[in-house]
């Protein structure tokens, strides 16, 4: 008795886990680290371990010894660890995409079938329902719609298309996850531009007919505010903390900067300093997934 419950609080430490990290993605849509993902992948690795060996225990005292079906759902642990091992080795290249992830998920499906179809042992069935908690996790940190219901055909499908949360593209076009460290590079380029265009603002004010009207105290006041809020997101970022809606309060910021740009001419420097930090900011976006378009 004593044994039983020990291994169910174990258990229930390794759901605990993963359902922090599950809720930690589905709720507020923040962009999860480098660390949450591989938090996650690591999560579902050390798991898979333990299902592995109560399984093959299972197995060996079951009806199952030594027949087809035994190497059927060999072949199926087989498949799922090297297409983890696939995302494990895309992660660390930082060139993991929702394929990979998908990839993983309908090896895991052709599991699931085994496992609802011939129950084995408690614990092997328990180790199993944990697993899937990690890959639930793992298919949303990398947006990929995914259910465990079985289709007529006897397998599993992806629930929509992935959505790109914290992606970006390859050569081909396939969706990656973009490293912490290419999200900081993107911060930084903003963040230099944004430099660049307040000083070729300045000068082209103070040589414009706006220099001393209000509406130059607007534009500064646009672009105060724009700062504001780009350092909110960078703060944010550090604290592995940074939103969508963040992005968005600085492109919403930056939109009205862009109003006040194609209403007054200014000198040529300037307005080619914030074409620039435009292109800047559509990069942004869609590291974050936000939908954006300059009106």
């Amino acid at each position: 008795m004593k044994t039983h419950t020990l291994f169910a609080v174990a258990i229930m430490v390794v759901i605990g886990s993963f359902v922090q990290a599950r809720d930690q993605v589905i709720g507020q849509p923040y962009r999860l680290s480098d660390r949450d993902v591989e938090r996650i992948i690591k999560g579902v690795e050390n798991q898979s371990d333990k299902f592995k060996s109560s399984l093959n225990s299972a197995l060996d005292k079951s009806r199952f010894n030594g027949t087809a079906r035994e190497d059927d759902i060999n072949a199926f642990v087989k498949s799922f660890y090297q297409e983890t091992k696939r995302l494990r080795d895309h992660f660390n290249g930082h060139k993991s995409t929702s394929s990979d992830v998908e990839a993983v998920l309908q090896d895991a499906a052709r599991i699931d079938g085994f496992m609802r179809r011939y129950p084995l042992t408690p614990r092997a069935q328990d180790d199993w329902a944990t697993l899937r908690t990690g890959l639930d996790a793992l298919a949303q940190a990398y947006n990929v719609g995914w259910q465990w219901n079985p289709i007529q055909s006897g397998g599993y499908v992806p629930v929509g298309r992935p959505m790109g949360s914290s992606v970006g593209s390859d050569v081909s076009g396939i969706p990656y996850r973009v490293s912490d460290k290419e999200v900081d590079h993107i911060l930084k380029r903003i963040e230099q531009q944004s430099d660049r265009f307040r000083s070729a603002l300045d000068s082209a004010l103070d040589k414009s007919r706006l220099d001393g009207t209000r509406r130059e105290d607007d534009i500064n006041a646009f672009v105060k505010d724009f700062y504001s809020e780009t350092k909110r997101l960078r703060d944010h970022f550090e604290d592995h903390k940074s939103t969508d809606a963040d992005v968005q309060s600085v492109l919403d910021r930056a939109a009205t900067i862009d109003d006040f740009m194609r209403r007054n001419r200014l000198k040529k420097n300037a307005p080619n300093e914030w074409s620039k930090l435009k292109a800047e900011l559509d990069d942004l976006a869609r590291v974050y997934d936000v939908s954006w378009r300059w009106r």
